[in-house]
């Protein structure tokens, strides 16, 4: 008989309690959900909401995108957004 395997937790929220996560925010007076594209301050590309993090000491959202051609996760304070878009463009990452 194989031993027994541990139970893994994988989403954030059962990792960190305290945190509270969600899937909608109101910056610059603008509602952002998922999939809503935002300009950062000082960077390249446009970048997809995809969410809002707080906890008792931080702040801060997640998003994927990034300059023409390239698509990364990133994490940026929501004061450092630019522009919410009102129009989704985002152009298409091309694998070569």
């Amino acid at each position: 008989m194989g031993r027994k395997k541990k139970k893994r937790s994988n989403s954030l929220e059962e990792m960190h309690p305290d945190w509270v996560i969600s899937k909608e925010i109101q910056i610059n007076g603008r509602n952002v959900v998922v999939g809503t594209e935002l300009s950062i301050t000082d960077e390249r590309g446009r970048f997809k909401f995809l969410q809002h993090v707080q906890t008792p000491t931080a702040e801060w959202i997640d998003v994927i995108g990034g300059p023409t051609g390239t698509r990364m996760s990133r994490s940026f304070r929501s004061e450092r957004v630019k522009r919410v878009h009102w129009k989704n463009k985002m152009r298409e990452c091309s694998k070569s």
